[in-house]
């Protein structure tokens, strides 16, 4: 009966506001905040990659960068060129797509289709100007990563045609670093530039393709070993990666900091290649064996060493103590000719008193002698150790910063 009672309120209450002042108002929405905002240069690479021309000519004429790149540093042609898409990969070159622009790891377009033998768009590709000499990070060029026979042979013939030196072009890079090296090394002065996404360095790159003498000018022009890129990678992180075991000996021997993280908390060791993490601990071992013995050569005290000759004994202290140390007056005897003088008066009065023998003159002369010899020198002192040194008899002694030279 109750429910009965509430449903016929319900009905009368909406038969009152149909038609009413309220109802008749239009409806207003609110704008929720979107949560989630797309990078421009994403939303274009999602639609060059869903093939719609339209919408990427649309976006192309509001500004999008054709040559966009993503984390991997893969741009719009490199996708469409791994899909298999040639309308798209023909839009992009003509809309003016960097044809020989290479990803992260070095790879143009060109390498994309060679590697997965899409035959027509390596042709297309050939004939608007792509390079067949390109070289990757791992020195590998369109031919060296194809595996059709008919993509190599494509290849090789467009290399042939082109008078394209293979070997000069997998060297070619490093000749520009050691160039450039050489140059920053005489000039003392470091000119390198970033790379605009990754903060990649000349060092970077050296460490990374295992360019040894590349790497030991640069370190020697200045730069830092522990220098980071944006994603906090050190040259020895870039070395490992790539399994480059001379460029990480370098680097450690120079004195680089195996514990260094990038931005994700990973070590050299975390990012290492299999083949060279059991050299990369051997490295590490040995270079904390080089800091121990620098810490334990800061903290010596005063080393004194004693060589011994036939006729005489110097005593040698290390230059670093002697810079350190006070320089302290050298020690002199000056009682030698004190004692001649002395000799020759008592002489004198022997003369005038003695009426002894010969024998007796004899005697005393050869007491005398005796008493002279057992007459030695004073000891000196050189932090907390005691050295004789023996004075020349009829020598004064030297200024102070001669008898510092004098006791090394």
């Amino acid at each position: 009966m109750k429910m009965a009672d509430a449903k016929q309120k319900r009905n009368e209450q909406l038969k009152r506001w149909l038609g009413s002042e309220t109802d008749l108002e239009p409806p207003v929405l609110k704008k929720k905040k979107t949560k989630v905002k797309f990078d421009d240069g994403a939303v274009f690479l999602a639609a060059c990659s869903s093939g719609d021309t339209e919408e990427v000519l649309r976006m192309i004429d509001r500004g999008a960068d054709i040559n966009y790149a993503n984390v991997d540093g893969l741009t719009a042609l490199h996708q469409a060129c791994i899909d298999d898409n040639v309308d798209m990969v023909t839009f992009l070159v003509q809309h003016g797509a960097a044809i020989n622009q290479p990803d992260n790891e070095g790879w143009i377009p060109l390498h994309a289709a060679a590697s997965c033998g899409y035959m027509d768009i390596a042709e297309y590709l050939i004939a608007q100007g792509a390079s067949v000499g390109v070289v990757n990070s791992e020195g590998e060029t369109p031919l060296d990563i194809a595996e059709e026979e008919a993509m190599e042979e494509l290849l090789q013939n467009e290399i042939n045609r082109q008078g394209v030196d293979i070997e000069a072009a997998r060297k070619e890079e490093e000749r520009i670093m050691l160039r450039d090296a050489r140059q920053w090394v005489n000039s003392g002065t470091i000119n390198d530039v970033r790379h605009a996404k990754s903060g990649g360095t000349a060092l970077h790159v050296a460490a990374a393709k295992g360019y040894a003498e590349v790497l030991k000018l640069l370190i020697q022009a200045g730069y830092d070993v522990n220098i980071k890129d944006y994603d906090g990678w050190t040259p020895l992180h870039a070395a490992s990666h790539w399994g480059k075991e001379e460029a990480c000996r370098i680097l450690v021997e120079n004195l680089c900091d195996m514990d260094q993280i990038n931005k994700v908390g990973q070590t050299a060791f975390d990012v290492a290649d299999e083949d060279v993490l059991g050299y990369l601990e051997e490295l590490q071992k040995k270079q904390n064996l080089l800091n121990n013995d620098k810490k334990v050569v800061k903290k010596s005290p005063l080393i004194e060493t004693t060589t011994t000759g036939e006729n005489n004994q110097k005593s040698i202290k290390s230059k670093e103590t002697l810079l350190l140390e006070p320089e302290k007056p050298a020690p002199c005897i000056e009682t030698v000719e004190t004692e001649k003088v002395d000799e020759e008066v008592e002489g004198k009065k022997d003369q005038e008193s003695s009426c002894s023998s010969e024998e007796e003159d004899e005697e005393d002369s050869e007491s005398e002698t005796e008493a002279d010899k057992s007459k030695t020198p004073a000891p000196v002192s050189y932090s907390n150790r005691t050295t004789v040194v023996p004075a020349p008899p009829a020598r004064r002694c030297p200024p102070p910063h001669q008898a510092a030279l004098l006791t090394r």
